[in-house]
């Protein structure tokens, strides 16, 4: 056989074998593949977590500083009322002296 190359031929359990194989291989790439995506997931849900609780901790800043300076503005407003509400009182005493 000169100058062509010689037929090899393959038999049914060579077949069998390098198909085998090759589906190791590919089950090996895809079980390094998914822990790839596992390993991201679980730091997309720590980095999420963190995310929540942070917003969650400035929420509850935020309800207690928005309480106390209601609290402050109710103060102000009560003493507007009693000021208001004593008035009449003051213009009397006024009027005495």
């Amino acid at each position: 056989m000169s100058g062509k190359e010689e037929k090899k031929n393959i038999t049914i359990d060579d077949l069998a074998v390098m198909m085998a194989e090759g589906f190791s291989g590919l089950e090996t790439r895809l079980t390094k593949k998914i822990d790839g995506v596992a390993k991201d997931l679980d730091l997309f849900k720590l980095d999420t977590n963190i995310h929540f609780s942070n917003i969650e901790t400035d929420l509850k800043s935020f309800k207690n500083d928005t309480k106390e300076s209601f609290h402050e503005i109710n103060e102000k407003l009560d003493d507007v009322h009693d000021t208001v509400m004593n008035h009449d009182k003051r213009i009397e005493v006024l009027e005495t002296k």
